[in-house]
């Protein structure tokens, strides 16, 4: 199955698998960790699956397409889903389900592990690596799920063979991490080239993020504070949002903003593509889009354009030797064999070639089919010009 709910099963599943195989491998060394905090390795089980369970709880209708009307906080930075999530498993009757089934604490701690700029005990750091690591349940699902549903092969690796080859070691900050030993180094980038083809050929797909446009637009015109509460994301979903969306587009009396993206939408009529950037555009090529799309305008002075200058993403954050970045996570790898511990920047030589970010900057023109070449010809011709002055 492709929904929300299924693959919240998926990460549970996976996220269970990881912790049994580092229990049969290092019971011990786990057992030790929990006990710091007065939990047994069951107790430790259980909260790293309800996380995994819950960590989705949060997501608006149209999953991350729908974030952005999420009302802002009062240092100004959007409020994300992980908010969301932690806020309902928070509320009743969530909180108290949780604490009648596992202890008072259990919510607090599920909260801890899901908060993106929260800290937590040491002692619970692998169980936070394992539920959003570099390589977490979470993405273990979702490349192979997104992958078979969508009909493409770019996101399948070899995730039981990952999961076979985690470790753990101490890390510097007490608590333990997650290491690799040498045989899944390729599984592992083979999981970041998973995700980098995602990426590229579905995440940040032309006409996929045309929609993603579209859809922003439309809960814009669309929302009136529904939200200011956080709990309010749970009077609608899917199916509620498209028949509104649906009454929209058909009503003669409808918000004439809401049934313009309603019917691009549901009917089908998208802009199209007249000038792309690589996948990884740099900061002049944004400044070449944005005056490339003014002369557009002044040259095609009937036609509308769009300018998506937000399809990015970051596809890992290993540290990679050489790079003019920061410094990255260095990883370690074990070899069984010798019994030493060396570095992933060291032993493998994919990940000094895989971007460590993607992005695409794209103009879209609501033109027809048969007429993009003029356009994507002007495009091209008053781009290299821009370049060449910049």
């Amino acid at each position: 199955m492709h929904s929300r709910f299924e693959h919240s099963l998926g990460v549970m599943e996976l996220a269970s698998r990881a912790f049994d195989a580092l229990k049969s491998k290092f019971g011990t060394e786990l057992e030790e960790n929990f006990r710091k905090l007065g939990m047994s390795l069951d107790e430790a089980r259980n909260l790293l699956r309800v996380t995994a369970l819950l960590h989705d709880v949060g997501h608006l209708p149209f999953s991350h397409g729908g974030e952005k009307i999420l009302p802002k906080k009062t240092d100004g930075k959007q409020t994300k889903h992980e908010e969301v999530s932690i806020a309902i498993i928070q509320s009743d009757p969530v909180s108290r389900i949780l604490g009648n089934e596992y202890g008072r604490e259990m919510a607090a701690r599920v909260c801890m592990l899901l908060d993106e700029n929260g800290k937590v005990p040491p002692e619970l750091l692998i169980l936070k690596i394992l539920i959003s690591g570099q390589f977490d349940a979470d993405k273990m699902d979702y490349l192979s799920r997104d992958s078979l549903h969508c009909g493409v092969g770019y996101g399948n690796f070899d995730y039981l063979r990952l999961l076979e080859t985690i470790r753990v070691k101490d890390a510097e900050e007490g608590g333990l991490e997650l290491s690799i030993e040498r045989g899944g180094v390729h599984t592992l980038e083979a999981m970041v080239l998973a995700r980098y083809w995602m990426f590229t050929q579905v995440y940040y797909h032309k006409t996929r993020r045309i929609y993603d446009i579209y859809l922003d637009e439309y809960l814009k015109a669309w929302y009136s504070n529904q939200y200011e509460n956080l709990l309010g994301v749970l009077e609608q979903d899917d199916f509620t949002l498209m028949a509104a969306m649906t009454e929209d587009a058909k009503s003669p009396a409808a918000n004439p903003v809401r049934q313009k993206w309603a019917r691009r939408i549901l009917n089908r009529q998208h802009h199209r593509v007249v000038y792309e950037t690589t996948d990884h555009a740099l900061p002049d090529e944004e400044r070449v889009a944005i005056k490339l799309k003014g002369a557009l305008i002044e040259h095609y002075r009937d036609v509308d354009f769009i300018i998506d200058l937000d399809a990015r993403g970051t596809v890992h954050k290993f540290y990679v030797q050489g790079e003019d970045e920061e410094m990255g996570e260095e990883f370690p790898i074990y070899d069984s064999v010798s019994g030493t511990t060396s570095r992933l920047s060291v032993e493998s030589r994919i990940f000094r070639k895989v971007p460590k970010r993607f992005r695409v900057i794209r103009i879209y023109g609501d033109v027809q089919k048969s007429d993009v070449r003029q356009y994507r010809e002007f495009a091209h011709s008053k781009a290299k010009q821009f370049k060449e002055e910049i």
